[in-house]
């Protein structure tokens, strides 16, 4: 207080009640000779005390190469400073975005991917259950983006909208794995769909899906000799029946029993991620276990793709791009539940990922349903405020930084404002996220004016 009166010129009204407002401070970094340490001293009493400039957080941003919003410093964003994120690092070792429902994680990711838009080295798989990521009727996306053509859109709707793929799966390309970890299989159905699936390839039929659902119980058990009862045939049926949504026409029609003529969606969307496209799948109009089966699916193959690409051409694997996957509402396939039944190829890609070049970007209102071990997988947190206790504590247990101390902060965090730790940045960042259909209008008008400037006289 005394600090205060002496060297700034503050007006205290009433001389002789004097009220302060106390502040509690961390300390982030120690900086020397213009670098930055870990803190291992503590400054002397009565140092001096001062708000932060502009100019001191150059050095936050030295690596960072995708701009998401501004440093906050308490309710006020700096707008001097961006905060950046080192898009290599984040994406293979994998995100996780948390927060309430309102709290803008949608914002966050669609801010995120338009980063990676303008980057070259970068692919992405979005697994979009509400399609608001490529954007529709009074909803801006990234179908709006002037890099729109780096954009491959997959749709049961395709027929409305211009330059949508077809989302459409045939059984005949599913494998067995695609259904583990996904369809809630016991052993021996699991077993049993892998000896059919071994005798239809051995008879060159090449739908053993569609055998199973349109042959009869008696003729199944037959088949399959001592591999399955009729008790398992009739349960299979049922299941995957159920989670294809063959005969639901309510929904949309996303697997079909018949073959698909030309280029198969894998083989699309494998080419699209060589040629470092953003894929956009929207599931919003098929149920939970169909989505599920569908991004199983893809991942399985591209997965496979690169992990055979390192083992025997190494080469080629170096050319290959990070591929970051978004998936919302992570605990249907990451949660310690779900996972008790079987591992699935979102756990593996968590486990492994790293290794080739795929990583997660994990959505979820409620991280405590996910197991700590895959917690701990997810390096980089990016926390949008979240109200239940349960799952502040899962996200700062398993945080990169100790952040211990931010658990009410996080509670009171504002719709868009975020708390941002990670490995690959000096300390958590309070961040301000921009606004996507402002990011948006700003790159469309620099493609105007570069425009502008190329156009002949």
């Amino acid at each position: 207080g005394q600090k205060l009166e002496k060297d700034i010129d503050y007006e205290i009204l009433d001389k002789e009640e004097r009220f302060y407002r106390m502040s509690k401070a961390k300390l982030l970094k120690i900086e020397k000779d213009g670098k930055f340490y870990p803190p291992r001293s503590l400054p002397n009493v009565f140092s001096e005390v001062r708000k932060i400039k502009e100019n001191e957080f150059e050095f936050i941003n030295e690596e960072g190469e995708i701009e998401i919003g501004y440093l906050r410093l308490g309710k006020e964003s700096v707008k001097g400073i961006k905060t950046k994120l080192p898009a290599k690092k984040l994406i293979s070792h994998h995100m996780l975005v948390v927060a309430a429902t309102g709290k803008g994680k949608s914002n966050f990711t669609k801010v995120f991917l338009r980063g990676l838009l303008k980057l070259d080295s970068y692919a992405g798989i979005v697994f979009d259950p509400h399609n608001e990521y490529f954007g529709g009727e009074g909803m801006k996306g990234l179908r709006d983006h002037p890099l729109r053509d780096k954009i491959v859109y997959f749709s049961p709707r395709y027929e409305e909208i211009s330059g949508a793929e077809r989302l459409v799966i045939s059984t005949y390309d599913l494998e067995p794995d695609d259904l583990f970890g996904i369809v809630d299989l016991s052993g021996a159905q699991m077993e049993a769909l892998i000896h059919l699936k071994k005798l239809d390839r051995e008879n060159n039929e090449g739908n053993w899906i569609k055998l199973l659902l349109e042959e009869s119980p008696d003729k199944l058990v037959s088949y399959l000799g001592e591999k399955a009862g009729k008790g398992t045939i009739l349960a299979l049926k049922r299941k995957i029946s159920r989670a294809l949504e063959l005969y639901d026409s309510s929904q949309g029609i996303v697997f079909t029993t018949e073959k698909i003529e030309g280029t198969s969606i894998y083989n699309k969307i494998k080419a699209g991620v060589e040629e470092r496209k953003i894929i956009i799948v929207d599931t919003s109009m098929i149920g939970d276990e169909s989505e599920k089966i569908v991004a199983s699916s893809i991942l399985n193959r591209v997965f496979t793709s690169f992990r055979y690409s390192k083992q025997k051409n190494p080469k080629d694997f170096e050319r290959l791009p990070e591929v970051l996957v978004v998936f919302e509402e992570a605990p249907r396939v990451l949660g310690s539940e779900v996972l008790s039944k079987g591992v699935n190829v979102f756990e593996r890609i968590a486990r492994e990922g790293r290794k080739f070049k795929i990583g997660l970007c994990a959505i979820t209102q409620m991280p405590s349903l996910i197991s700590t071990e895959i917690l701990s997988q997810m390096n980089t947190k990016v926390i949008l405020g979240l109200p239940a206790p349960a799952d502040r504590n899962a996200v700062i247990n398993s945080a990169a930084q100790n952040i211990s101390d931010e658990s009410v902060e996080i509670q009171m965090l504002d719709k868009g404002e975020a708390i941002i730790t990670s490995p690959f940045i000096k300390f958590p960042l309070p961040t301000k996220i921009f606004k996507f259909e402002d990011v948006l209008e700003e790159d469309t008008k620099d493609v105007e004016e570069k425009t502008i400037d190329l156009a002949p006289y």
